[in-house]
């Protein structure tokens, strides 16, 4: 969830809008997430920069340079067989990297965060907020690269946003309940295949094999199922939560 399906309509003052929406209901889940006082906003805000900062430097020095090698090597020895009759092998290919890059980017991020915490805020709660910080940088980058245009699709704009902003959070909170329960493994991997799932979706409708209405239905179920599972799974942390110091692979 880098970019936008060609043909998806958002403008800038829709993307604002639907950011907006994004962050005001991304920091009411932050606030379940944790007690808050003045200590713990300051650390939740570290982590969510550094969930920020992380991502960036997943996607343009790692990401990047990855999907530009595989996309050559697809386009050029493996392209007889894999652009013939099996069309959706490249996307998905390219879907599955970012999905890897970007998942082991937020996973640095929440275990540098539970570290810098030093057991003073519960890994779930810092996961949560590395994935919110996420979520606000992808939205930087989208505005930063659309052209002005008029307001239109704002609803659809509103959807995109948010669903991406859930997953941001969820994917987020499920790699700090992964930490805190020793289960860091299975939290990665649950968070590259879901990635996956939704970047694929999206890469197949650049192809024209899929509909945007599926690509952005997924993505908001996703979501919003990240979500569940974290709030159903997470609870408000206990004392058990915040005695979490490092996390463990």
């Amino acid at each position: 969830m880098i970019a936008l399906p060609d043909g998806f309509g958002l403008t800038v003052p829709a993307a604002a809008v639907a950011t907006v929406v994004a962050c005001v209901w991304g920091s009411a889940f932050l606030a379940w997430a944790a007690p808050l006082d003045a200590a713990r906003i300051g650390r939740l805000a570290a982590a969510a920069g550094v969930g920020a900062a992380l991502f960036g430097l997943a996607v343009f020095a790692v990401q990047v340079p990855l999907q530009s090698a595989a996309g050559a090597a697809i386009g050029g020895d493996l392209s007889p067989f894999w652009l013939g009759a099996h069309l959706w092998f490249a996307p998905l290919l390219l879907a599955l990297v970012a999905a890897a890059c970007q998942e082991l980017g937020r996973l640095a991020a929440v275990a540098l965060g539970v570290r810098l915490a030093a057991g003073r805020v519960g890994a779930p709660a810092l996961g949560v907020a590395a994935g919110f910080g996420v979520g606000l940088f992808e939205a930087a980058m989208i505005l930063g690269a659309l052209p002005p245009g008029q307001l239109h699709l704002v609803s659809l704009a509103v959807l995109e946003r948010v669903g991406a902003v859930a997953f941001h959070v969820g994917a987020g909170g499920l790699l700090g309940l992964g930490i805190a329960r020793r289960r860091t493994g299975a939290a990665l991997a649950i968070a590259i295949v879901l990635h996956a799932v939704v970047d694929g979706l999206a890469a197949l409708y650049g192809v024209h094999l899929v509909s945007l209405a599926l690509v952005e239905a997924a993505n908001l179920a996703v979501g919003v199922g990240l979500l569940a599972a974290v709030q159903l799974g997470g609870r408000p942390p206990t004392r058990a939560d915040l005695t979490v110091a490092a996390p463990a692979v």
